[in-house]
């Protein structure tokens, strides 16, 4: 891993209350009347900690809210954080935002004060695995770059079975992955050291390729969208590619934005827009998370993952506002914002996964658009495909991680003024702000060439910090979530059956 790894996840033998460690983390449920339950675990816990939960109950200090949380002390000294799940019997996709939420925000109460803690699972039934991932999440700290470093909560027991942890685990790592690299620093993960780094990140695990084009093959190729968009900065773009072999037939692919920092190149951002662009590479840090989970997982599909790297920077050797660009696939792009850059290096890595790589279908994850945040705001993504199986699958494998989208139209009437503003070129970069996520999802789609592709523009959970109260209890606070890790992981799970 780049920085952090999770906790150390062991599975409990015996009696939580008995035999686990550290603080002992026990769910409550709410009936549907409101009222809270104190049964299974939760009574019995009661009882050890003196009525201490049944007392909050009847003085209205505990109503077993989501994420709501008692600690209190047996005879012994023990804590027992009791921690509400809301209410039971609730539809699926919601218990198991419920268990994430409400076990994140537990955790999050000893991350910096216990080395251990217990986690009581067993009785969400189905919620289990998410709920532990929820957990795992609610532990992350992204310490690197801190001298002091806190205590950290890195052992937990948990009452699942030992392939139940191992998924959760799988999971968890591809989000810490994702986080790391998503809010690191921009000169630590320059396009050439983040090649070497994700190529000796994934030489551990099996059936696993990775191929880096340097600048000079990049050039020597024709990935003019990459090239362009990097060559103002003195660390010069690179292409990752990540091959997992893991089924039968053509490859799903996944191609993220991966721009290490964006300073809008010749069309400069304002400042107090620049200092969140260290996180416009959470495209490319999703996809790449997701492919490590993917692998430890060994689900059995075949799957590449495209990664073009870039600094988009002001100097005098970068690209500028009317310059003419000849893309991979021969396409004549003239650049009418510098600043709408990722659309050039994803269209590169779109059009070489689908002529080149084979893929069977294609999905795409960027900070693209202003307006797809502005429109959605940080708590969703925007969703475009025309295949409606496409669309239907992505969808569901939302409801099923909690992670947002909302489906956008793709308006053909819209493509005109993409070759309207292109009097030389043959399509501009960018064509009209009013549309804009929609326009720039018209614009990638001309490089697919045909295949089945959905394009999700992330740019406000993505970025994420500016969700504040709103964000899920699971999201690490001012920093980019991870977002579509978990979204993609089971997307792919539903391609490859298993």
């Amino acid at each position: 891993m780049l920085y952090t790894r999770p906790p150390r996840v062991e599975a409990l033998e015996g009696d939580p209350l008995e035999a686990g460690a550290g603080d002992v983390v026990v769910p409550v449920f709410k009936s549907k009347d409101g009222s809270v339950k104190l049964e299974g675990t939760a009574a019995r816990a009661d009882e050890l900690v003196g009525g201490a939960l049944s007392g909050a109950v009847k003085a209205g200090r505990f109503k077993g809210d989501v994420g709501e949380t008692l600690a209190a002390y047996t005879r012994e000294g023990r804590s027992v954080v009791f921690v509400g799940v809301g209410e039971e019997g609730v539809e699926e996709h919601k218990m198991l935002e419920n268990a994430r939420s409400a076990l994140a925000a537990a955790v999050k109460g000893l991350v910096e004060k216990s080395q251990e803690a217990t986690l009581v699972l067993s009785e969400l039934g189905n919620a289990g695995v998410e709920a532990l991932v929820g957990a795992l999440l609610g532990a992350y700290k992204m310490e690197a770059f801190k001298n002091e470093k806190k205590a950290r909560l890195s052992r937990l027991l948990v009452d699942l079975p030992g392939d139940s942890i191992r998924e959760a685990v799988a999971i968890a790592e591809g989000v810490y992955l994702a986080r790391d690299l998503a809010n690191a620093p921009p000169h630590e993960v320059a396009p050439p050291r983040l090649a070497e780094r994700l190529r000796d990140l994934f030489s551990g695990l099996e059936n696993v390729d990775v191929e880096v084009f340097d600048y000079d093959r990049l050039v020597r190729e024709g990935f003019g969208g990459i090239v362009n968009v990097g060559r103002g900065s003195e660390e010069k773009p690179r292409l990752v590619v990540i091959r997992y072999r893991g089924g039968e037939g053509d490859p799903v692919a996944l191609v993220g934005k991966t721009i290490v920092f964006d300073a809008g190149g010749i069309n400069l951002k304002p400042s107090q827009s620049l200092f969140e662009m260290r996180a416009d590479k959470a495209g490319g840090a999703a996809v790449v998370g997701a492919t490590w989970t993917i692998a430890r997982l060994g689900l059995k599909v075949n799957l590449v993952t495209l990664v073009p790297a870039a600094i988009n920077v002001p100097s005098g050797s970068s690209y500028l506002p009317s310059d003419v660009i000849r893309m991979w696939d021969g396409t004549y792009v003239e650049v009418t914002n510098t600043d709408a850059e990722g659309r050039l290096v994803l269209a590169d890595a779109i059009a070489y996964a689908a002529k080149s790589l084979a893929a069977r279908e294609i999905i795409d994850l960027a900070t693209l658009t202003g307006a797809a945040w502005i429109a959605l705001g940080p708590l969703y993504a925007a969703l475009f495909t025309r295949r409606e199986d496409l669309a239907k699958a992505i969808e569901e494998a939302s409801k099923k991680t909690g992670e947002r989208v909302w489906r956008l139209p793709l308006v053909d009437e819209y493509k005109a003024m993409l070759g309207k503003k292109a009097p030389v070129g043959e399509v501009a970069n960018a064509a009209m702000r009013a549309g804009g996520a929609i326009c720039a999802a018209l614009f990638l789609e001309r490089f697919t060439h045909g295949k089945p592709w959905a394009h999700l523009d992330i740019a406000g959970p993505g970025i994420g910090s500016d969700a504040g109260p709103m964000a899920p209890k699971y999201w690490p606070q001012g920093l980019a979530p991870g977002w579509g890790v978990r979204l993609l992981v089971e997307y792919v799970r539903s391609k490859a059956g298993g």
